[in-house]
C-alpha cells in the first residue's frame, strides 16, 4: 500500500512540475532555427510568427538562419540542442520526411531526434504548362504525354529529390507516362523555361505562379489538394480534373529536440495556433500568400509526419533520386 501511495504521489509531483514548467515558459529568449536564408517562405513566415510570439510571451523570439545541405545543417543544430523548448526548428518535408530516404547517412535521425509541435501551414501545388501548350485540361495533357513516344514530354523541377520533383515522378508512374525530368536550381530559373516552352510542365506553389497564370503566361491545369485555391478559383483540383491526386504540397512545421517537456510542447502549439488563426495574421501572412493555415496539435503533426514518411519513401524509390 505504501508503494502505491509513493507512486501516486510521484505522479502528482511530476504533473505539478510539468504544469509549473508550462506556466513559467518562456523565462528567457527563444530561438527558432530556419534552414533557409532570409526572404524565402519559411523565413518570412517564421519571422512574422516570432513577432507575435514575442508579444504573447513577453520574451524575445529570435530567428537564426542555419542554411544549406537541404536543411541538414539546421536539423543537426536543433537535434543536438538542449531539450528545453528554447531552441525550435521551422522545418519542411526535406528535413523531416525526405532526407532519410535521399541520403545514406545523416547527422540526425528524423524519426527519433525531434518532438513534433505543430503543422503550421500547407501550400497547394499547381500543375502548369506553357500558354501555347496543346493541353487545356489535365486529362488532355496525360493523353498528349502518352502519345509522345518519339519525343517524351518533360517536367521541370526546382531540384532533384525535392518537393517539386518527387510528386511529378509519382504522377508519371501513376499515369504510365514516359517523361523526362529536367532539374533546375530553384523555382526562379524554372518558371521562365516553362513560360518559353523549353519545359512542357511543372508543379509549383500557388503563390509562386499565381501572377503568371493571371497574366496569361502560363496555363494552370489542376491544383493538388481537396479544395480549389482562393487565389485561382477557376483551376480545378486533380480529382475534379478526373486524374488521381498526387498530393503535392509544400508544408512548414515546428519541431523541438526530442525530450522537450510535453507541457512546453503543448503550450507552444496552442499559442502558435492562436496566432495562425487570428484574422489579422491570416489576412497578412497566410491568405496574402495563398497559404492554408493548419495549426495542428502535436499529436496531429506527429501522425501526419508518420504518414508522409512512408509517402516520401515510395516517391524517392520511384524517382530513383539520391543526394549523397
Amino acid at each position: 500500500m505504501k508503494n502505491l501511495f509513493k507512486i501516486a504521489l510521484s505522479l502528482v509531483v511530476v504533473a505539478a512540475s510539468h504544469g509549473v514548467v508550462a506556466e513559467t515558459f518562456p523565462a528567457k529568449p527563444v530561438t527558432i532555427v530556419v534552414p533557409y536564408s532570409a526572404g524565402g517562405p519559411v523565413d518570412n513566415l517564421t519571422r512574422a510568427l516570432s513577432v507575435r510570439l514575442n508579444k504573447e510571451w513577453g520574451q524575445p523570439v529570435l530567428v537564426l538562419n542555419k542554411t544549406g545541405a537541404n536543411e541538414i545543417i539546421g536539423a543537426e543544430f536543433v537535434a543536438k540542442s538542449p531539450a528545453d523548448g528554447y531552441t525550435l526548428f521551422a522545418a519542411t518535408e526535406a528535413a523531416l520526411t525526405m532526407n532519410p530516404h535521399l541520403y545514406k547517412k545523416l547527422p540526425y535521425n528524423a524519426e527519433k531526434d525531434f518532438a513534433p509541435i505543430s503543422w503550421l501551414i500547407t501550400v497547394p501545388m499547381v500543375f502548369i504548362v506553357p500558354q501555347n501548350s496543346k493541353a487545356n485540361t489535365l486529362k488532355e495533357f496525360v493523353q498528349l504525354a502518352r502519345n509522345a513516344k518519339d519525343k517524351p514530354m518533360s517536367y521541370g523541377s526546382s531540384g532533384a529529390g525535392g518537393i517539386v520533383h518527387l510528386p511529378l515522378a509519382m504522377f508519371a508512374k501513376q499515369e504510365n507516362l514516359e517523361m523526362v525530368h529536367v532539374p533546375y536550381k530553384g523555382a526562379a530559373p524554372l518558371i521562365p523555361e516553362v513560360i518559353s516552352g523549353q519545359v512542357d510542365s511543372a508543379i509549383l506553389g500557388v503563390s509562386v505562379i499565381e501572377q503568371h497564370v493571371k497574366s496569361g503566361k502560363l496555363k494552370a491545369l489542376a491544383i493538388s489538394g481537396d479544395n480549389r485555391s482562393v487565389a485561382l478559383p477557376e483551376v480545378p483540383t486533380f480529382k475534379e480534373a478526373g486524374v488521381k491526386d498526387i498530393n503535392g504540397a509544400f508544408n512548414i512545421g515546428l519541431v523541438a529536440p526530442v525530450g522537450t517537456p510535453s507541457a512546453v510542447v503543448e503550450k507552444i502549439a496552442s499559442d502558435v495556433r492562436k496566432i495562425l488563426m487570428a484574422p489579422d495574421f491570416r489576412s497578412t501572412q497566410i491568405d496574402a500568400y495563398s497559404y492554408v493555415a493548419v495549426g495542428s496539435t502535436p499529436e496531429e503533426y506527429k501522425n501526419y509526419l508518420a504518414r508522409d514518411f512512408k509517402v516520401q519513401a515510395e516517391r524517392v524509390k520511384v524517382s530513383g533520386a539520391k543526394l549523397d
